[in-house]
């Protein structure tokens, strides 16, 4: 394969007229740039220039073959120039809605890097526990997890993950550690829950799936909640993998009961229509798919 970077060089090189010159505008050693237009040369299988003590000179075919990697680099610049220019011109107000305890994982990250590369677009984001009506509440895409409800949504899944019972190594160390679900009454419990739902569990092994109701010593529509508790080793709480991670990886948590599985959860993008989707929305659901799966490589579909 041709190297660009030393078809620019050797157009330079011509345009220059030296070698010592090129290589002082570029900043680079006379002997990388000799090197750089020898593996041309051999690339090609053609001599390109001719070398003298005092004179530096294209043969017929470096004549032709400089005027179209001239041309040539004259279309890479301005294809890039489009490119940056269209970016630049991406701006707007995207109006977004997440579910609770996201935020700092997945949300905040993945929007400060989207206006890393669209520096023009703003964001509002709308934090809800509920399902937002979003042609009544003005929102252009949603990240929200589990199944879709409104068949007049699309929803485009973008990771799959668990939740996890976890406690820390000293809480278990002081304790008989839990194999069975019914043997978790006997610890104290912290669950996710809405304010009018009895929090209820169901675990699967296999093809065998237990489902209990908890009684947890409190019950709370907020991870960060139930992530505090469990760090200071008051008991066993349910957290979603992708919030827990970390500290499963570094030991600070322990996966309790880990044959014993909750239902995958899905979290998408999901937006009104396909039909008239504006470019901005557009290109920020590309951008979700493509962070998610570069930053959540084992969740993402």
């Amino acid at each position: 394969m041709i190297d660009r970077n030393a078809m620019a060089l050797y157009v330079k090189v011509v345009e220059n007229h030296s070698f010592s010159e090129t290589a002082r505008r570029e900043g680079i050693p006379v002997s990388t740039v000799s090197r750089k237009i020898a593996e041309l040369e051999n690339a090609l299988g053609v001599k390109l220039l001719a070398r003298s003590t005092r004179q530096l000179r294209m043969t017929e075919i470096g004549q032709d073959y400089y005027e179209h990697c001239r041309l040539g680099l004259e279309e890479f610049e301005a294809a890039n120039l489009l490119v940056n220019n269209r970016q630049r011109e991406v701006s707007g107000t995207l109006r977004i809605s997440v579910p609770p305890n996201l935020s700092d994982v997945i949300v905040v990250p993945l929007v400060t890097a989207f206006q890393a590369r669209y520096p023009n677009v703003l964001f509002r984001i709308l934090v809800a526990d509920r399902n937002i009506h979003l042609i009544e509440d003005g929102i252009d895409l949603a990240l929200r997890v589990g199944d879709l409800e409104d068949s007049n949504l699309v929803a485009h899944p973008l990771l799959r993950y668990h939740h996890l019972l976890v406690a820390t190594p000293e809480y278990l160390n002081k304790t008989s550690e839990p194999t069975t679900p019914d043997e978790l009454s006997a610890h104290p419990l912290f669950t996710f829950s809405h304010w009018f739902a009895e929090p209820q569990w169901s675990l699967i092994n296999g093809k065998k799936t237990e489902k209990i109701t908890v009684k947890p010593c409190f019950s709370i529509n907020e991870y960060s909640g139930i992530m505090r508790a469990v760090l200071d080793s008051f008991g066993i709480g349910e957290m979603p993998s992708i919030i827990c991670n970390k500290q499963i990886e570094t030991g600070v948590l322990i996966k309790v009961m880990p044959n014993w599985n909750f239902k995958p959860v899905t979290l998408s993008a999901t937006y009104p229509s396909r039909r008239n989707l504006s470019r901005l929305v557009s290109l920020f659901k590309e951008f979700c798919i493509d962070y998610i799966t570069q930053q959540f490589p084992d969740e993402a579909i």
